[in-house]
């Protein structure tokens, strides 16, 4: 008997994600830094599989580590996901293990992950299959998350500061994806929970998935929603809060205190002058607003040319199509939950001292798998030229700096 064919669609739409998949590992590799980043999660990794949740040493090329206060060795301050999912192939490859391989890995993900949830959420419940048209603009959704945002720059370094931001991406989509089809709270808290733990304030995201899980209800008045919305926001609460009993448990074991201290206990933080009013403070939100809005690179006589803000380039240059977000129908339900855990995540990141540098505002890819949704929603299916002429825009500018700074190491930067 020959074997059943499998439903056309299904077959593209692997095809599709293989080689989304394939394209952006690629295109990330080829024009990363050419090598494995020195400030790694691998040796917290290698101290996991030793017992231990601190380091033994303390070399000039790792970061902002914590000497512990009562006994030897030395803290990584960082949430520690991305290197307890390490753990199994620093078993394998000891600490030689590469990184920003590793990391290319989880990017690559993110790419196909994208192309699902802009299907997703512009899904029309009579059409079975999408038609060529739509399914070639949720191709170029995934395109504009990969390559015409900085998610091209974070994915092509690999240190510990951007890995974690590129993994906790990978975590929002796959929560977006669940909500959007099989939307199992449980499943969802926790995919929201491990992408706190590789970065903190996505937590809030839970905002999104919360309000969703209100807004679908049958009944008629919001008071009896919530009330029949209460069995899948408890689960929704102890999947995400599984994470934080890990991550204060995890917190309490190294400093005493069930709260992320750590930053505040890194060696001569304070008397840097990003944080001369404290890690964070409303004041910090106008300096953070700066580049975030009127962030612009400057000429030069130097290759390549133009010199780069390193405090973050403006959000409409490095991604032109996130205009459309504002475009997203204000009646529907997606769109008030998303530009809630927008604000909710933004007001913690733009409180925080000026220190998140790289290409564009790399902070703010902790919102910008909801601002993604808003953008896919604003554009709908139907692309025109235009829609395309800003996504290429984008793809070109973040190229551009993508290149400039990991293949043009000695230009300076502006600071």
């Amino acid at each position: 008997m020959l074997p059943r064919k499998l439903p056309f669609n299904f077959n593209k739409t692997a095809l599709i994600i293989i080689v989304l998949f394939i394209v952006a590992f690629t295109v990330y590799g080829l024009t990363g830094e050419g090598h494995t980043t020195y400030y790694n999660y691998v040796r917290l990794a290698d101290a996991f599989l030793h017992g231990r949740l601190y380091l033994l040493e303390n070399p000039s090329w790792l970061n902002e580590l914590i000497p512990n206060p009562s006994g030897p060795g030395f803290y990584v301050v960082y949430p520690p996901l991305p290197a307890f999912l390490m753990t199994p192939l620093v078993a394998l490859f000891g600490v030689n293990l590469n990184q920003t391989l590793f990391g290319l890995f989880f990017a690559a993900a993110t790419v196909p992950l994208a192309y699902l949830v802009a299907k997703d959420v512009t899904k029309k419940p009579t059409e079975t299959p999408p038609t060529p048209a739509r399914e070639g603009a949720f191709v170029w959704f995934a395109v504009l998350f990969g390559f015409s945002t900085i998610f091209w720059y974070l994915a092509s370094i690999g240190s510990v500061w951007l890995i974690a931001q590129v993994i906790s991406a990978f975590f929002l989509f796959l929560a977006l994806h669940e909500s959007f089809n099989k939307n199992r709270p449980l499943l969802i808290g926790l995919l929201v929970g491990a992408s706190f733990w590789c970065r903190l304030p996505t937590i809030l995201g839970i905002f999104f998935f919360a309000g969703l899980a209100i807004s679908r209800q049958q009944n008629s008045s919001w008071k009896e929603k919530f009330k029949a919305a209460l069995p899948s926001l408890a689960k929704l609460a102890i999947g995400a809060g599984i994470f934080v009993i890990f991550d204060m448990i995890y917190n309490f074991v190294r400093f005493g205190s069930i709260f992320d201290v750590g930053y505040w206990m890194i060696p001569g933080v304070l008397n840097e002058p990003w944080f001369s009013h404290g890690l964070f403070s409303l004041s910090y939100i106008t300096e953070n607003l700066r580049p975030f809005l009127t962030g612009l690179p400057t000429l030069t006589s130097t290759a390549p040319y133009i010199q780069i803000p390193m405090t973050g380039i403006a959000i409409w240059l490095t991604t032109p199509a996130f205009i459309y977000a504002l475009k997203s129908k204000v009646k529907d339900p997606v769109t008030w939950w998303s530009w809630l855990a927008i604000i909710s995540i933004a007001l913690v990141i733009f409180t925080k001292g000026l220190s998140g540098w790289g290409f564009g505002y790399r902070y703010a890819m902790d919102f910008y798998p909801f601002l993604f949704v808003l953008t896919v929603r604003g554009m709908g299916t139907n692309l025109k030229w235009y829609h395309k002429l800003l996504i290429i825009l984008g793809i070109i500018v973040n190229a551009w700096g993508v290149i400039a700074i990991n293949k043009f190491p000695n230009v300076p930067v502006l600071v």
